[in-house]
Formats: C-alpha cells, structure tokens, sequence
C-alpha cells in the first residue's frame, strides 16, 4: 500500500480538482444505487480450506445449484485486512450468492511467488469447489486478474463451471511500472541490492519472482464461453492504458464519483459503479450496456490519459530517487569497510 500511496498522493496534488470538476460536469446520469481478512493462514499447497456460507432461506434441496463468487487480490493483498470488504458486504445484502477470497478462505496464494504457481492453485481451487455450485463467477483486482488470465491459459474454462470473469484495474499486458524497476535495478550495477534494499524499505520490494513476471506478461486470448468485463478508473496512476490492453474484451474507463476514488488504483475497491456493473454481469451472465453518454466517455479517456502521462514522471522520480538511495547505501558499506573508525552517521 505504500508505493500506492506515494503516487496516489502525488497524483492527488495533480488531477484532484480537475478530476472533481469533471465529474460535477459531466455526471449527467443519476447516481447509481448502492449493491462484498488478519494475515492469511497458509495450509499445505495442495489444501483447500472449508468455504464459509451465508444463511440462506433458499438453503434446502436447490442449494447446491446456488452460484459461487472468487475473488482474487493483487500483489501484497495477503497485508491488507479488507481488501473486498466492501465489495463482500454488498454481495451479503444482494444475497443469493456465496463469496470466498483466494487465498484467505480458499486455496493457497503467495501474491509475492510466481504468478503461474498461482494460476495453477487457483484453476485447481475453482475445479474443485465448483461441483458444488451451478456457476462459478471470478472478480479480480490488480495482479489478480494476471493470476486468472494464466489459469485460463493453464486449462481453467467454462467447462469447469466458469460463467463470467470481472476483472478490476488489471494489467492484463504487463506492468510498465515493474519493467521500468527492473531495468533500473540492472542499471544500478554493483549497487543493485542497495538499490533494492532502499525501494523495499520504503516502498515495495521491485524484485519478487510476482514482480518479474509482471514485467514481461503480455495480453492472451478471452477465454472461450465466459462472460469477461474489464473495468478501470481513470485515476489509476499503476495501471496504465497501455498495461491494461485485453483485445477483444469489453472494456470500461469510469470516472471517479467519491474521494476514496480519486486513488484509482486503489479506489477501484470502493467503486459503487464497478460494483454495480459486476453485479449486473454476474446476475445476467451478460455485460450490462453502457449507457454513458458520448461526453462522460470521452471524458474518462482523455483524464486516463492525462493521469497516465503524470504517472510516468511520478514513476521516473521514484526510480532516480531509488538509484541514488541505492549507490549512497553501497558507498556508505564502503566506507565502513574502508575507515577504522565508526561512520560519520554514528
């Protein structure tokens, strides 16, 4: 959260005003009505943990035709505490379905490890809960969608029950972000695990097997027979246009409509309008029509793009930033190799 909050706050001096007059100006349509973690437990890699459900009157003969929601976090979620916990909460007032979190309540998920080895525990997951159900939807945030995107590849389909895959603020085409701090770190030389020592300290490590893999992902093939939304804010400053590139999927840049969106990234979770269009793709296994005017899209375009060129400088800034930490850490290690007397900083 700490990468994300740096350039949310630096995006937020930015775009916040202009983003705000945007929308007073362009948010022709009435609001949309209201419509969900402690550290994980981590069993063996093959384990899968007992899914919790909700009281149900429906509970009685029809309730194994009841449909299953996954959902899949992105990098480092297994640090937050709610990262869908609003999204939960609406899902148990709508009722009808029932919700588990890869990784927490189901199935095993090092967000930090190898996206594939992933990608395999989460098809091997839903293939096992899903006889159970009469449908299984997947929503995912961030590096999760690239998680599910490789399950797909890895043999998960609408064969195994899979009806609709939302995905929210994913870099289906890589992270631009993740390939930048990786040419820096090899830019950084001799100074390399400095450099990373300092981003890992006040930001995120750049170089987990998670983050390298980011780096060179590339967009695949929609799954055959599944239902797909990708949805975006237009003040995600991580996820760029570029990152979250998905041919031949329906794809929607929303405006923010609340403070806690203005992070887009972020913001996503707390979105009452992605919420509201994953829950009409689930509850009619079909994507729900735009009924934006031609005005609010385009407005969402052109701020997405303005966001993704700030984000960029931002980005530079924090890698500069990195490498200078890095080299004055390899040459105060130097130094104290060097000098028999204590460092100055002593």
């Amino acid at each position: 959260m700490r990468m994300r909050a740096l350039i949310g706050a630096t995006l937020l001096a930015w775009v916040a005003l202009p983003a705000l007059a945007l929308v007073a100006l362009a948010d022709e349509d009435p609001p949309l009505r209201p419509v969900d973690a402690g550290p994980p437990l981590r069993p063996p890699l093959t384990a899968l943990r007992a899914v919790e459900r909700a009281p149900s009157a429906s509970a009685g003969p029809n309730a194994s035709k009841k449909e299953l929601i996954v959902l899949v976090g992105g990098y480092a979620s297994e640090q937050e505490q709610r990262v869908f916990g609003t999204f939960r909460d609406r899902i148990a007032a709508a009722g009808g379905y029932d919700v588990v979190e890869f990784g927490r309540d189901v199935g095993t998920y090092d967000t930090f490890g190898p996206i594939d080895a992933s990608a395999l525990q989460l098809r091997d997951t839903i293939r096992a809960l899903s006889t159970s159900y009469g449908g299984v939807h997947i929503v995912t945030h961030s590096m999760g969608g690239n998680v599910a995107d490789r399950a797909f590849d890895l043999g998960l389909s609408s064969d195994d029950g899979v009806i609709s895959y939302v995905a929210w603020a994913a870099p289906h085409d890589g992270v631009h972000a993740a390939a930048e701090a990786q040419s820096w770190l090899a830019a950084s030389g001799p100074a390399r695990e400095d450099t990373r020592a300092f981003a890992k300290a006040f930001l995120r490590d750049p170089d987990t097997a998670a983050v390298r893999d980011m780096a060179r992902l590339h967009a695949s093939a929609p799954p055959p027979g599944v239902v797909r939304l990708d949805l975006r804010l237009a003040t995600d400053g991580l996820v760029s246009s570029a990152d979250a590139r998905d041919p031949g999927v329906p794809s929607r840049v929303l405006l923010p409509r609340s403070a806690a969106e203005i992070e887009g990234h972020g913001g996503i979770l707390e979105s009452e309008q992605a919420f509201e269009l994953t829950l009409a793709t689930i509850r009619s296994r079909a994507v729900p029509p735009d009924e934006r005017g031609v005005v609010l899209r385009a407005a969402a375009e052109m701020f997405s793009q303005t966001t993704d060129d700030h984000a960029q400088v931002v980005l530079d800034a924090v890698c500069v930033i990195c490498l200078i930490g890095g080299i004055g850490g390899l040459f105060r290690r130097t130094l104290r190799r060097a000098l028999p007397w204590p460092p100055i900083s002593e």
